[in-house]
């Protein structure tokens, strides 16, 4: 099973994501996981995020061609579950709004990132030039 957010970087330093299920709206990505997407980001686009810059993030329970980082579970509670991000060697914690997508929490899930240069995408969108 696949799992797609745009995630955003607040102002608070923190990110946040919406999705269809359960109708989220705002979810925060926090307790140490901004700062992996923070590095994340900066691996992609030598700069670090500020507000309002966005991050698409691909969670898959199966391997995924060329995959950008693996979280493999280590703890488990009712509050969330810690991951460590195998790319940074950095816990990740995710809350348990994953547990209700997936109807469990999994063991390893493959990552692939995509920061969203909302220029260029304007850009190609206008021209029509999209192998940029």
């Amino acid at each position: 099973m696949e799992l797609i957010v745009t995630a955003v970087k607040r102002e608070d330093g923190l990110y946040h994501f919406n999705h269809s299920h359960n109708d989220t709206v705002e979810e925060l990505l926090m307790n140490g996981t901004e700062e992996v997407l923070d590095e994340h980001y900066y691996f992609f686009t030598h700069k670090f995020p500020i507000s309002g810059d966005e991050i698409e993030i691909r969670l898959n329970e199966e391997e995924i061609k060329d995959y950008d980082t693996l979280l493999v579970k280590e703890v488990e509670t009712e509050e969330g579950t810690t991951y460590t991000d195998t790319t940074l060697c950095s816990p990740v914690w995710l809350c348990p709004w994953l547990e209700g997508y997936f109807g469990h929490r999994p063991d390893e899930i493959y990552i692939k990132l995509k920061p969203i240069n909302k220029g260029l995408e304007a850009f190609k969108k206008r021209t029509g030039m999209i192998n940029i």
